[in-house]
């Protein structure tokens, strides 16, 4: 009912937004089209009673079909539309009571950890009550987010069934984005938040969606590319038929972006798959990886992080701005360690564009969020080694979980050229959700594995043995 009143102002918010720049100025207004609106009361009320293994598909379908840009503010809380369904999410694990059974780990503690100091440092920082209410709605978007997966997200079927939502809805997001590029106009304009005609950019067109920028749609779907390649190790034919055309629709989505971080980002899926042919030997290739950097660091002219301005993957490429960004926080370490910065704008012409994940998380929450943000990123790389390592010799959990350590590895490698905003922050905390399930699964098999006792046959005399019982896949 809350939402009702927002539809007397839907043509004059939906005028705002397209007449500010697609949507750029819509802060503390609220900004919400009807096909938005019912879309998203649609995905709330099927979120509430669909089975569990399907829950995350109402969120992929708003998260690539609504821009983030549609919202409702009431009391001066800003709810996009995405945490509106998180609120849905919530209400169906009251009803349902499916919080109930989760051992937490590490990794879900370092999360938190890290979504606290980040709220107490920033909001030191600028001793303001509106940056306490934004910082707590990018913790409701963290947290809010992270924990609902992790009580809907249980089992590799589970994690199956939501990567398949991700194949499926890349079909038509990838039709739309073809008719961007043929056109120069973008269909979801209509409903307001992105801008009407396509950015250009050397030439090329640089297509979004409903995506917040450009950049941020293809990190999205490269990120997502290593998990619907997965589907194919798995049992069923429809996975198979779903690897191969979500993965081209995926790397279209890509391609059409026109932007050289998502494809540096498919290009590192690629290297981070191939290494499973080493699998067994990863530990000493990153020892012999840190070795060449700080090898190379010591030869240079220049410090190792300045190769990033060589790296020139789509024309208009900005990598000397990148080298600038993290050469910049190197050396005002003094300015931001304790409680981060305010501005960066003084650092280097353009420097207030900060396009590194790390460095935005530095000059947020000072240190001590940078050291756990680190800290989680390293907790999720050895969660996936032990959890492929537990699988054994059962080759669709292994790949499955080799695939979370590659999208794991991309969203790495995009964080020195992005920072995440918008739908891509879902899918951040969605992908470690996925790891730490799985994780817990690995674990809680192993465990039951270690329980159950032997039987000892009594021994006779040309006795044939017991009949095992087939063993079955997990992911079956």
């Amino acid at each position: 009912m809350i939402l009702l009143p927002a539809t007397f102002t839907l043509a004059q918010s939906v005028r705002t937004m397209n007449e500010n720049f697609g949507g750029l100025l819509y802060k503390d207004s609220t900004t919400l089209h009807p096909a938005g609106l019912a879309l998203t009361a649609a995905c709330g009320f099927a979120l509430l009673f669909v089975r569990r293994q399907y829950t995350v598909w109402p969120f992929i379908i708003l998260a690539c079909f609504v821009s983030s840009a549609q919202r409702l503010v009431v009391v001066n809380l800003d709810f996009n539309l995405i945490r509106l369904l998180v609120l849905f999410g919530m209400m169906r694990l009251v009803m349902r009571s499916e919080y109930h059974g989760i051992r937490w780990g590490w990794l879900d503690f370092t999360i938190m950890a890290f979504a606290l100091t980040k709220t107490i440092v920033y909001t030191a920082l600028h001793g303001t009550s509106s940056a306490f209410i934004y910082q707590s709605g990018q913790v409701f978007d963290a947290i809010g987010g992270y924990l609902l997966m992790r009580c809907f997200l249980r089992s590799p079927k589970d994690i199956i069934t939501t990567i398949l939502g991700f194949a499926l809805v890349s079909v038509p997001l990838a039709g739309a984005f073809l008719i961007e590029n043929l056109t120069g106009r973008n269909l979801f304009a209509a409903l307001g938040g992105v801008p009407p005609v396509t950015a250009i950019r050397e030439g090329r067109l640089r297509c979004q969606g409903a995506f917040s920028h450009p950049i941020t749609a293809g990190c999205f779907w490269a990120a997502s590319l290593p998990l619907i390649a997965a589907l194919w190790w798995q049992p069923r034919s429809l996975m198979r038929y779903a690897a191969v055309i979500g993965s081209f629709c995926a790397v279209a989505i890509v391609l059409l972006t026109s932007s050289s971080t998502p494809v540096m980002g498919v290009l590192a899926g690629m290297f981070a798959a191939g290494m499973f042919l080493v699998r067994h030997w990863v530990r000493w290739v990153f020892f012999a990886a840190c070795g060449l950097t700080v090898g190379l660091h010591l030869s240079m002219n220049m410090p190792v992080w300045h190769l990033i301005s060589r790296i020139t993957i789509t024309r208009g490429n900005t990598g000397y701005h990148r080298y600038m960004l993290i050469d910049s926080a190197i050396r005002n370490f003094n300015e931001w360690a304790a409680l981060g910065t305010k501005s960066t704008a003084h650092w280097f012409w353009g420097g207030q564009d900060v396009t590194n994940q790390f460095v935005i998380e530095a000059i947020r929450g000072g240190l001590a969020t940078l050291v756990l943000f680190v800290l989680t990123i390293g907790l999720a790389f050895f969660a996936v080694g032990r959890t492929w390592r537990a699988a054994g010799k059962q080759r669709p959990m292994v790949i499955l979980a080799w695939a979370l350590g590659v999208s794991l590895f991309v969203h790495t490698v995009n964080f020195i050229g992005v920072s995440y905003f918008g739908q891509i922050t879902f899918l951040w905390y969605l992908h470690l959700a996925l790891i730490a399930s799985l994780y817990e699964f690995a674990r809680s098999r192993q465990r039951n594995i270690k329980q159950v006792p032997a039987r000892r046959q009594p021994s006779r005399p040309n006795s044939r043995p017991a009949p095992v019982a087939p063993v079955r896949s997990v992911t079956e």
